[in-house]
């Protein structure tokens, strides 16, 4: 698919690998047409994060990104004593196309997919801290950025990274829900705060609070398709196109040009992810 010079609009996180065949070549092609630039696609265990390596690997605008998602990581030091899927993954991580380690991360609160709840579960807790903090000492190997998911565990997540040399690889907290100290202790450390679907709710108050008052320089955008509808979505799924609408709740939060932002964000982009091979070949 060929790509358009002018094309900065960025989608920096994404599960493609949940779309059907027919729907990812027309979500694709959407995204295309709204001068989406990039897309990361991210796994949530070595199955999706090797799917998404594959979608990366066929198609020009996607980046991937490979890991074990808290809600497999709760369970994950029971099922891989001799670290194989670490292994397989590392050496998944290696691959061109992967830009980052992700999604990684801890929930706090429960797994939506199977109603298990870690808040009151201090095991479950533990099992994902300790596989967290072993990508994020990955992440730092191999210099390239986190993508990390924050759910109702702000507080352990800004600790885990503070006593860690995090700036080597740097990262993105996608779907960004803190407030605004958290927010500048993450901006502090090297981080950007990825900000999606959420953010279009004219209810959303705090997290409106928060974006008005950080720097630009820390912002990037996000969908998490086909996941996290967006105020007054009518599709049954949300896909990439959709920045154009968190670009322009976001521009008005800020009281800016949409068109500046984009330009801003698109340059948050490409200082954190290594990508100049990758465009000058496109």
């Amino acid at each position: 698919m060929v790509m358009v010079a002018g094309n900065k609009l960025i989608d920096v996180h994404t599960h493609l690998e949940q779309y059907t065949s027919k729907e990812l070549e027309a979500v694709l092609n959407n995204a295309l047409n709204a001068k989406i630039g990039w897309i990361i696609t991210s796994g949530m265990d070595l199955e999706t994060s090797t799917r998404a390596v594959e979608i990366a690997s066929e198609h020009t605008q996607v980046l991937a990104s490979v890991g074990i998602h808290p809600w497999s990581a709760a369970d994950t030091q029971q099922r891989d004593p001799d670290q194989d899927l670490y292994k397989k993954l590392k050496t998944l991580s290696h691959h061109k196309k992967v830009v980052a380690i992700g999604e990684v991360g801890l929930d706090f609160i429960d797994n939506v997919s199977t109603g298990v709840t870690f808040h009151d579960n201090s095991e479950l807790q533990k099992s994902q801290q300790i596989i967290f903090k072993q990508y994020v000492e990955l992440a730092c190997e191999l210099h390239i950025p986190l993508i990390i998911h924050a759910r109702g565990a702000n507080r352990t997540i800004i600790s885990i990274l503070k006593d860690r040399k995090t700036h080597i690889a740097g990262g993105i907290i996608h779907n960004f829900d803190g407030d605004e100290r958290q927010a500048r202790e993450l901006l502090d450390i090297g981080f950007y705060l990825s900000f999606g679907g959420v953010i279009t709710y004219p209810d959303a108050y705090q997290l409106h609070d928060t974006l008005r008052k950080i720097p630009l320089s820390g912002i990037v955008t996000e969908t998490d398709s086909p996941y996290i509808p967006l105020y007054q979505q009518t599709a049954a799924k949300n896909e990439p196109c959709n920045i154009n609408r968190i670009v322009k709740v976001i521009a008005k939060l800020k009281r800016m040009n949409p068109e500046r932002l984009i330009e801003i964000i698109h340059s948050n982009f490409r200082t954190l992810f290594d990508i100049s091979d990758m465009e000058s070949s496109r």
